[in-house]
């Protein structure tokens, strides 16, 4: 298993429309084949986007695919900077 985490800063508090655009965004998630994923909140203008993929190879495709155009689309514009991307193996896992 392989995992993606990006940590993504808002130029201003998370409200109503980015919680839509998360919304409309984990719906083509899920729909990619991604093996899981979730967005958690870590304060007032930041949160981590935890994607979960079969492999690296899958993680790289569905990135290339469908992650890296749906982000420039809805999540992009309203960021204060870079995406922090962290992708890397699963080391451990309450999945057994």
């Amino acid at each position: 298993m392989y995992g993606v985490v990006n940590r993504l800063t808002f130029k201003q508090p998370i409200d109503e429309d980015v919680l839509a655009r998360f919304d409309t965004a984990m719906v083509r998630i899920r729909e990619s084949a991604c093996r899981w994923a979730h967005v958690v909140q870590t304060g007032e203008r930041e949160v981590h986007l935890v994607i979960l993929f079969e492999s690296e190879e899958e993680a790289a495709e569905i990135t290339e695919r469908v992650g890296s155009p749906l982000m420039r689309e809805l999540i992009v514009p309203l960021l204060d900077g870079p995406t922090d991307r962290r992708p890397g193996p699963v080391i451990a896992s309450t999945d057994g």
